[in-house]
C-alpha cells in the first residue's frame, strides 16, 4: 500500500518538476508534446492499475483491489487535469 502511494507521489513530483515554467502565451510545441506524453503515461498507468484491481477483486483480495482502484482513480484524475492544461495552452 505504501509502495503504491510512494510511486504515485513520485510520478506526480517528477511530472511537475520536469516541466519547465513557460509563459502561457508562449508554450512551444516541445512543451505541448511533453504534456501530451504525460497525459498518455498517466492514462496508461491508470488503466494498468484498474486491470490489477479487477484481478485482485476476482481473487477476493479486497484490500489490494481497493488500493488499486484508488490508485487508478488518482491517476485518471491527474490525467484529466493535465488534459485540461493541454486544452488551455496547446490547442
Amino acid at each position: 500500500e505504501k509502495t503504491m502511494h510512494f510511486k504515485i507521489i513520485t510520478l506526480t513530483l517528477f511530472l511537475a518538476v520536469s516541466s519547465n515554467y513557460v509563459v502561457a502565451d508562449e508554450w512551444p510545441e516541445k512543451e505541448c508534446n511533453k504534456l501530451s506524453s504525460y497525459v498518455g503515461l498517466l492514462s496508461a498507468a491508470s488503466a494498468g492499475s484498474l486491470e490489477e484491481a479487477t484481478e485482485a477483486k476476482k481473487e477476493e483480495k479486497e484490500d489490494l483491489a481497493n488500493e488499486k482502484f484508488m490508485a487508478a482513480h488518482m491517476l485518471s484524475e491527474q490525467a484529466a487535469n493535465f488534459s485540461k492544461v493541454y486544452s488551455t495552452f496547446c490547442d
